[in-house]
């Protein structure tokens, strides 16, 4: 059985070899599927007009899908679409008509997405407080200082408030692990991660 990267690139080089006005057929095809589910009556008849076996039709208007859903999961720019498109075999007129379709699907595949998708909660503010007790009569160990947070998070215009306490050392951890994950995501292994469509 062939995976789904297999299946992918078996049919985005079949797509490659068409005709411009073959493409425009599919590209019409894929938005009727993303409209109203797969229609077998239209898929026989592209299958007997355009000489290609009707599974064949199915894989690549799933592919041309695929490729737009994970593109926008990905939020990836119309140049990272054009190059990892490249290595199929698409000229220059064909690219630019899959992008087209791309822009114009773009809107109705994120509020799809959006929808569907784990709400997880965003940042929107950070408050900060340091504390130390300068000496006591029971103190007789060196003093730590506490860092006190007040995150304030918002999901789905809910508001709330959430207090961490840490000591310095922690926070410094916190720090340069915050700061490793942002010089990592900009990486260029990262970058040519999302180029690659799975």
């Amino acid at each position: 059985m062939s995976s789904v990267k297999e299946v992918f690139k078996i049919s985005f080089q079949l797509l490659a070899q068409q005709t411009d006005n073959v493409i425009k057929d599919f590209l019409r095809l894929t938005k009727d599927f993303m409209d109203n589910g797969p229609n077998a009556i239209l898929y026989n008849k592209a299958a007997e007009k355009l000489q290609i076996d009707e599974d064949k039709i199915v894989s690549i208007v799933k592919s041309i899908c695929l490729m737009c859903v994970q593109s926008c999961k990905h939020k990836l720019t119309d140049i990272e679409i054009k190059e990892s498109l490249t290595e199929y075999g698409f000229n220059d007129t064909k690219l630019d008509m899959i992008i087209l379709f791309f822009e114009n699907q773009k809107p109705h595949l994120l509020d799809i997405l959006s929808s569907s998708a784990f709400v997880f909660p965003h940042f929107k503010e950070l408050e900060w407080r340091f504390e130390t007790d300068m000496g006591s009569r029971s103190l007789l160990h060196q003093t730590v200082p506490v860092v006190t947070l007040k995150l304030d998070l918002e999901k789905k215009n809910v508001f709330e408030t959430l207090y961490l306490q840490t000591d310095p050392l922690n926070l410094v951890h916190i720090k340069d692990t915050l700061e490793a994950a942002l010089k990592q995501n900009q990486s260029q292994w990262i970058r040519k991660i999302r180029r690659k469509l799975k």
